[in-house]
């Protein structure tokens, strides 16, 4: 037989199929579908975790407490950067704040003091306003910077000023701040896994009430290199026991760990998803084949061999996968999208979205 046999009679075959045809197509697109959306969202995931885990980690090393640090603690800190330990350090101030006294959690977003002058100690945030602005220059005479969330969820736009009502570290009472919104950072690099934030200077934050110390819940710290990191990791360790000292390589084996987690419910709901998509294709060709007995019993007695029904019947359902596929990886295209945004519902991340042909 001819080739452009082969293929005129199977795609008139599935010509009149009709809704059959259709079915079939419908069961293998959701099957590839449900996979290959799944598999991007799970590659995105991973994206977020894992890339730039230095940046993402504040630095070669974050030391967090829930005792705060004071002041005089940032001497140690001093004094490995003047023996080479540690080339930069930076301490923060995080807390709860809101525009209203009696915010609600949903209405509440994370207020970060900073050092304007030494923070971030690595990559320095990309901001969508102004362009080329910058923490070091904006982060003056009340001036805060945030990020698009926090300005969508209060409506807000660069040049608007608001007052905030914000957490001490040391859990008692609070401070009011009045502020103007200057910049709108980007959700990458050292804010890759931030949302709803507001920066605002050390300075501009104590003079809020002067009586009020500086305590530091969190300090940053970048090395020369990784012998430097462990050196500076155990002696940072051993000074402030309580504290948790996480480097760049625990983070990333800790944020692995996550992203293993993830992919395997992604991994499971896809599997029950091809499941439901198989069992439909297997009825549906079921269906097919038994409809037409009486035509394979004809194409049987006008001299076509079992090999070329093999081969016809074949070729269809190849088709079918073929069409079923193209349907199914187009549609993962937009289902990757939804899932990437419930998964971030979910779990507390930021999840960049971005598409790997490889999968598709």
């Amino acid at each position: 037989m001819k080739a452009s046999i082969y293929f005129n009679y199977t795609s008139r075959s599935l010509l009149r199929g009709g809704q059959r045809t259709i079915l079939a197509i419908f069961c293998v697109a959701v099957g590839v579908m449900a996979i290959v959306s799944l598999q991007l969202v799970g590659q995105m995931i991973n994206s977020a975790f894992t890339s730039n885990i230095r940046d993402a980690n504040g630095g070669d090393i974050a030391v967090t407490s829930q005792t705060p640090f004071k002041s005089s603690d940032l001497s140690f800190f001093a004094n490995l950067k003047s023996n080479g330990t540690i080339t930069s350090y930076t301490p923060t101030i995080s807390g709860n704040a809101s525009t209203g006294l009696a915010a609600s959690v949903t209405q509440s977003f994370t207020l970060e003091a900073v050092d304007p002058t030494t923070f971030p100690v690595v990559t320095p945030p990309s901001f969508k306003t102004p362009a080329d602005g910058s923490i070091s220059s904006l982060l003056k005479n009340d001036q805060v910077v945030v990020d698009q969330n926090l300005v969508d969820q209060y409506n807000k736009k660069v040049g608007d000023t608001l007052t905030v009502h914000a957490s001490t570290s040391s859990g008692t009472g609070g401070v009011t701040l009045q502020v103007k919104i200057v910049g709108i950072v980007k959700n990458t690099g050292v804010f890759a896994q931030s949302n709803d934030f507001m920066l605002i200077s050390h300075d501009d934050y104590q003079a809020a009430d002067p009586k009020l110390p500086l305590l530091y819940d969190s300090i940053y710290v970048t090395t020369v290199d990784k012998a430097h990191t462990d050196q500076a990791a155990k002696a940072i360790a051993d000074h402030f026991p309580i504290a948790n000292t996480v480097t760049a390589d625990q983070a990333l084996k800790n944020n692995q760990a996550q992203v293993d987690f993830i992919k395997k419910f992604l991994e499971i709901a896809g599997l029950l998803a091809l499941l439901i998509g198989g069992v439909g294709i297997v009825n549906t060709m079921q269906v097919l084949l038994s409809r037409r007995r009486i035509e394979i019993a004809m194409l049987k007695t006008t001299g076509y061999r079992r090999f070329d029904l093999y081969l016809l019947f074949g070729l269809e359902a190849g088709l079918l996968g073929l069409v079923g596929g193209l349907v199914g990886a187009a549609a993962a295209i937009g289902v990757s999208y939804l899932v990437r945004n419930i998964v971030q519902q979910v779990f507390p991340i930021i999840i960049p979205f971005f598409l790997d042909p490889v999968i598709i």
